[in-house]
């Protein structure tokens, strides 16, 4: 019998500025902030004590993702798991269970070299976190932190993964193409009632380098907050990448921008959940029902252009 992991609990990133990502946690967020061990910094959304892990270096890129479990003995079936699936895995050292604030740890990569960690999570007296900026508080519960979403030269590999590693179910995918010789992709992933924990989207051939994460997102409870947050970060002096819109397929009303290391952060309101005794796998040809524009682009120049690489649910 297949472990499945129940949540994204918390996504580890490697940061070079870390006193502009605080003051962006801070002031366009609106997460709380506290310091962790090993001069890292915690991010909060509610009661679990770090839900995104900010550590010193020069990546400015995804670092790990932490995938829940209930109990120390999923965590022994899930290391049978990957054996009879030839992945690797190792434990946690006390150090890294210490950052995680977990009291076990399991950690393995997928077919990009992404790792991957499945934890048991340490009790915790922590009071849950209010947001003194986003007055509606953060959609996590059952759901979990929010999503991730990679980008992979090992596409079909890294869709696999998903599914037999970690035991996630597909939600649907996006295919379309906006102008000739432009393909987009998109397979979403879900572990709960949340449309999806991770999606995968094949590498895009642009040259230059490129990130592991193409972005994580972050879910309020009201509208109005996804508004807010996008004046903030336009005041905080980070470019909104794409504007306010909606998702065809999770429904999520969002906005894109970068982060002070260059990936995107979404944050976005109104996801549908999955029930997965009745939800059906659908394939899209759109990626936006409605918005989700190049920020500052009038609509006749958007039109004409081919649907930028950012644009991912």
């Amino acid at each position: 019998m297949t472990v499945c992991v129940h949540e994204l609990g918390y996504l580890g990133f490697e940061v070079s500025d870390m006193p502009r990502w605080e003051r962006f946690a801070r002031e366009v967020l609106g997460v709380g902030v506290s310091r962790g061990p090993q001069d890292t910094l915690r991010l909060r959304l509610d009661a679990a004590p770090a839900r995104f892990i900010l550590r010193q270096g020069g990546a400015n890129d995804f670092a790990f993702a932490g995938w829940k479990l209930a109990s120390a003995a999923e965590a022994d079936a899930f290391a049978r798991q990957l054996d009879s699936l030839g992945l690797k895995g190792t434990w946690g050292t006390d150090d890294e269970l210490a950052v995680r604030h977990a009291q076990r740890m399991l950690h393995f990569t997928d077919p990009e070299g992404n790792r991957h960690e499945v934890y048991v999570a340490a009790p915790t007296q922590e009071a849950p976190f209010r947001s003194h900026l986003v007055s509606s508080g953060f959609i996590t519960g059952a759901g979990g932190a929010g999503h991730v979403v990679f980008e992979a030269e090992h596409y079909p590999d890294t869709i696999a993964f998903a599914n037999q590693a970690l035991g996630a179910r597909l939600s649907d995918h996006i295919n379309l193409v906006p102008v000739p010789g432009v393909d987009i992709e998109v397979s979403f992933f879900h572990a709960n009632e949340r449309h999806h924990s991770l999606a995968v989207a094949p590498r895009s051939p642009a040259p230059g380098p490129r990130k592991r994460i193409h972005h994580f997102m972050i879910e309020v409870a009201s509208m109005a907050d996804v508004g807010r947050a996008r004046d903030r970060c336009l005041n905080f002096g980070l470019p909104v990448v794409m504007d306010i819109g909606q998702h065809p397929n999770d429904q999520m009303v969002s906005f894109y921008a970068h982060t002070p290391s260059g990936f995107l952060v979404e944050v976005g309101w109104g996801g549908v959940k999955v029930d997965d005794a009745s939800w059906q796998v659908a394939d899209y040809d759109h990626v936006s029902a409605w918005g989700h524009r190049p920020y500052g682009v009038r609509p006749e120049e958007a039109s004409a252009m081919p649907a930028p690489v950012v644009e991912v649910a």
